[in-house]
């Protein structure tokens, strides 16, 4: 479950979960509160190719929901949109694909239900979600035969 340390005003401390992808750790969802609720929620900033889709490690999504998360929330910063989804929707409504040789859930935007945008605690700590590519280092790569 999340970690019970919390700070004053934002109870329990929001953690940000990485996964190895393109020889390095990215950081690509957090999960934090919302409304007393555990969520995942996906920041954008200005990353390239999320007109219209945003993408999620499968590993990433399993962790949320085994650490209790039931909502996916996606917020685009520079516009004060956002967007939720049930968790349990994102297997319905997405699809799932290979990216950078991870299995990751491509969620078209227009499937999420617009929702007034909010601030959410920033991060306090990484974890570093497991995944097939983690052991590996930069620039090597298994033989082929």
């Amino acid at each position: 479950m999340l970690p019970k340390r919390t700070t004053q005003k934002s109870g329990p401390v929001a953690v940000a979960l990485s996964v190895w992808k393109r020889g390095r750790w990215c950081t690509v969802a957090k999960i934090t509160l919302l409304d007393g609720e555990p969520i995942l929620a996906i920041a954008h900033r200005g990353q390239h190719g999320v007109m219209t889709t945003i993408s999620l490690p499968l590993t990433v999504l399993d962790y949320a929901e085994r650490q209790g998360c039931r909502w996916l929330y996606f917020r685009r910063d520079t516009t004060g949109q956002m967007w939720r989804l049930p968790i349990a929707e994102v297997r319905k409504l997405g699809w799932l694909a290979a990216s950078d040789g991870i299995m990751e859930f491509f969620i078209p935007i227009a499937k999420m239900w617009p929702v007034p945008w909010r601030r959410w605690p920033y991060a306090e700590r990484v974890i570093r979600v497991s995944n097939e590519q983690k052991d590996r280092s930069v620039g090597r790569q298994l033989p082929l035969w």
